[in-house]
């Protein structure tokens, strides 16, 4: 029997060491590969926060991402199979699940995904049938993930092979972080994190929610109109971070000129209330039917815009000309989940166009839509106004000219001009190119931006949760048609509710147009732009969390639609008085 003295022990360790060096470096260099190639939408959000200059938050963001490699490295290299047995089955079935639901939906998973998808829990054996390729997908995800945790070499450190046990509970750090995140962001702010890591915790704060409130079923049928349509199209057209105020039909103004030419064309509500100060808010108030009486139980239980349009029998489109830059780079935006999507009949996005062109193109689908047969319903999100707003317009095209930086450290003047140069270009030169082309005897438009914007130094723009500025909530509210019938309708109702009317009367308006009865309409919606504003209510926005899932109390802000909101640098513009509040 031979015996190995402990310093040949030795001495054969540290012969061996290069080699475990190299292998656990080989390690490291495929858990760090298939995590990176399953991060979906890394570089678009890293883009996306250099060109906002938003250095905190970029700083916090890939704080988050080495904290989960490095706790996704502990889970991998266990000396405990049991232990990474464990960590490989629960990390592998998360970015699976990741995994296949982008297959499916071209989107993170996110809380109100979530629930959707529990709530079509039965019809599981049917989706395993439809989406065969997604679950073959989800497969091969499932098993990469599980064969590179578990084959990974365990580091021949000595104190890692003994001690190594002892962070058994380090990769839960992750989900407890995302999850704090979540609960702070009011159900966002997981969006391009690893995903090995943000389905669980989403899952989990999701699940923890809802096990503490009422369960929220939409209803899924919709009763048939009453009536009669009353046009052949309708259109929602919904501006980004358009402000009220900027939008002027009034003779000589600087902020919308060739509008203001158009004006015999236009019904012009003046400035409106938004229903949220930011997008996905503001978008998910619009498309699920919110009501202003009770938006919690109204928009997770009125069936969506889209149902009502299908059962009225228009075709439904949805159009995103969002910028890439703008967005996360799921397919589906602002709370819109999959089983929203399954009544849309057609969807169209952008991908190769430059963010100048987006808009033009956006109209363009519209007209084309517009001259197919049969009645079709559109509800576009056009790229508007948001930030980086030079970003918008081509240099050629600003009549304002603009000196110094065009980022943050810009002064307010001129952070006002680079806002008007894109309004100018991306509002007024698209929506009157499009008065000019458009045949609208059978269609109407209504159009509204999803948010306004503040120009407050080292604020932000829109989005506060807490406190924030009137503007944010300050939009525009117009009408489109050259219908006889509907026009003096609309003019009628446009001098009785001058500055007084919100998102809210939007959906129970095309409802109306639709055919469907104002008493229906009026119980499950309110009322419409053809009615008064409910009295009892004052005009306001909403901030933050709109669902009930993370507070039961919406926020309220005020906005008092009589008053000048206008700054005193677009004031100084040729022609820029203060015309916030002038009547057609």
């Amino acid at each position: 029997m031979t015996t190995i003295s402990s310093e040949d022990q030795d001495n054969l360790h540290n012969q061996q060491q290069p080699a475990r060096i190299t292998t656990s470096l080989i390690g490291v260099a495929l858990l760090t590969a298939f995590m990176g190639l399953t991060a979906n939408g890394f570089f678009d959000r890293i883009t996306l926060l250099i060109a906002q200059e938003r250095v905190g938050t970029l700083v916090l963001y890939l704080g988050v991402w080495v904290l989960c490699w490095l706790c996704f490295l502990v889970a991998a290299m266990q000396p405990n199979r049991i232990v990474r047995w464990f960590w490989a089955c629960i990390l592998s079935l998360s970015v699976a699940a990741s995994q296949g639901y982008l297959f499916v939906s071209g989107s993170d998973l996110g809380p109100f995904d979530v629930l959707s998808l529990w709530a079509a829990s039965h019809e599981l054996g049917r989706a395993m049938d439809q989406y065969v390729s997604a679950a073959v997908w989800f497969g091969c995800v499932f098993v990469g993930s599980l064969a590179v945790i578990v084959l990974s070499p365990t580091p021949g450190l000595r104190l890692w092979q003994s001690h190594g046990t002892k962070l058994c509970w380090v990769p839960a750090l992750p989900m407890a972080l995302i999850g704090a995140i979540l609960v702070m962001k009011e159900g966002g702010g997981a969006h391009a994190l690893p995903q090995h890591f943000a389905p669980l915790a989403v899952g989990a704060v999701t699940l923890t929610k809802t096990a503490t409130q009422p369960n929220a079923t939409r209803v899924q049928r919709v009763a048939k109109p009453t009536g009669k349509p009353s046009v052949r199209n309708i259109v929602m057209l919904v501006d980004e971070s358009v402000r009220g105020d900027y939008v002027d039909l009034t003779p000589g103004n600087p902020f919308t000129p060739l509008l203001a030419k158009r004006a015999n064309d236009i019904v012009n509500f003046g400035a409106a209330a938004s229903g949220g100060n930011c997008s996905h808010y503001s978008n998910a108030l619009l498309r699920l039917g919110a009501s202003r009486r009770d938006i919690v139980n109204s928009v997770n239980h009125n069936p969506t815009i889209w149902q009502f349009a299908k059962q009225a029998g228009y075709r439904t489109v949805f159009i995103d000309a969002q910028a890439s830059i703008n967005k996360s780079h799921s397919r589906m935006q602002n709370f819109m989940t999959a089983v929203e999507a399954r009544d849309i009949d057609r969807f169209v996005t952008f991908d190769d166009v430059a963010t100048p062109d987006l808009d033009l193109e956006l109209m363009n689908v519209v007209k084309q839509e517009l001259a197919q047969a049969g009645p079709v319903f559109i509800y576009a999100n056009k790229n508007g106004a948001h930030f980086p707003y030079h970003h918008g317009y081509p240099a050629q095209g600003a009549p304002f000219k603009v000196n110094g930086p065009q980022d943050l450290s810009a002064s307010k003047a001129s952070t006002i001009k680079s806002y008007l140069n894109n309004i100018r270009w991306n509002v007024d030169r698209v929506l009157a190119d499009f008065l000019d082309t458009t045949n609208l005897s059978d269609t109407v438009v209504l159009y509204t931006s999803d948010h306004g914007q503040a120009f407050n130094p080292g604020g932000m723009t829109h989005c506060s949760v807490d406190n924030p500025d009137p503007r944010e909530g300050l939009v525009p509210m117009l009408a489109m048609t050259s219908h006889p019938a509907v026009l003096r309708r609309l003019k009628s109702s446009a001098e009785k509710s001058w500055a007084k009317t919100n998102h809210f009367q939007i959906a129970p308006t095309v409802l109306g147009l639709m055919g469907y009865s104002s008493q229906t309409i009026g119980k499950s919606h309110g009322p419409s732009l053809f009615e008064d504003p409910l009295p009892e209510f004052s005009i306001g926005f909403s901030s933050g969390d709109i669902f009930g899932l993370f507070r039961q109390n919406v926020r309220w802000n005020e906005l008092d639609l009589t008053k000048s909101y206008l700054e005193a640098e677009a004031k100084q513009l040729p022609g820029g008085r203060d015309r916030a509040q002038l009547t057609e």
